[in-house]
């Protein structure tokens, strides 16, 4: 192939791998699906007092009612659990989750297969 001499030869883009990114739903997506986790604000609430959570999931637009009693509850405990406040809605978030309803808050207790505990990183 020959070029002019006022043309320039265009430079291939560099490809990056999807991997390297952090993909929220996909995580809780899997979360739910392989490992151990709880869905809804009671079960959450009474799971943490145990202490046995290893994230805590909130989404967006949850009730500062809510966000309040859970604050309160994880600072009392000896270690606390770290939560993560989802850039997703409640409704999107029960959609993440396989749910036909909305999801408030999502407690992972085991993650299985997937790597959601690298947001606590």
């Amino acid at each position: 192939m020959s070029y002019k001499r006022d043309q320039l030869k265009l430079k291939k883009r560099k490809r990056t791998s999807a991997k390297l990114s952090f993909d929220e739903n996909k995580e809780i997506n899997v979360a739910v699906k392989t490992g151990k986790t709880l869905i809804g604000t009671k079960s959450v609430i009474r799971e943490l007092s145990m202490g046995d959570l290893k994230l805590l999931i909130l989404a967006s637009n949850a009730p500062k009612q809510v966000v309040d009693k859970i604050n309160l509850l994880n600072s009392c405990l000896e270690k606390p659990v770290p939560i993560f406040i989802s850039k997703n809605s409640s409704w999107d978030l029960g959609a993440v989750c396989a749910k036909p309803f909305w999801v408030t808050t999502v407690g992972i207790l085991k993650e299985g297969s997937s790597g959601i505990l690298k947001v606590i990183k």
